[in-house]
């Protein structure tokens, strides 16, 4: 199970930002796979807001976070108690911004890997979850190609 940060998923979708391919890429094959993927209800307004303030397109930054609402593969949790409990623990204790929090409290929760484009998830996680990039997840993914 994998918990995909705001970043992937904005990166997939702007084909103007670098690794755009690559985050694509990783989606479609956790979707064709059926890999689940466990997101904050945060990630769908995170998505929505960078894509509406980005392309200063409402309507692109609607179908784009409904999209992902509406995978079959993708379970949105709400931020409770719990949870907003552990965000704050691991904001203090790994020095995250909020939102980055969030996302490695679903993590943890949740028994995920993170995915994530974000340098401090991927520097300041180390021992409380384990974390990827989506160029790494997909190397792991994809079968090896033989060389000739």
């Amino acid at each position: 199970m994998f918990t995909i940060d705001a970043s992937v998923w904005v990166n997939s979708f702007d084909q103007r930002e670098i690794g755009h391919e690559t985050s694509s890429q990783l989606l479609a094959l956790m979707r064709a796979q059926a890999i689940p993927i466990i997101i904050p209800n945060l990630a769908l307004i995170e998505v929505a807001a960078s894509i509406s303030r980005t392309r200063n397109h409402a309507l692109q930054a609607r179908i784009f976070a409904d999209s992902i609402n509406n995978l079959p593969n993708v379970r949105v949790v709400q931020l409770d108690e719990a949870l907003a409990q552990q965000a704050i623990t691991l904001a203090i204790d790994r020095r995250l911004r909020g939102a980055d929090a969030i996302y490695a409290a679903v993590a943890v929760q949740q028994g995920c890997f993170l995915v994530s484009l974000d340098e401090e998830h991927l520097t300041r996680l180390g021992g409380v979850v384990e974390t990827r990039t989506p160029e790494q997840l997909l190397a792991e993914l994809l079968p090896p190609t033989i060389e000739e």
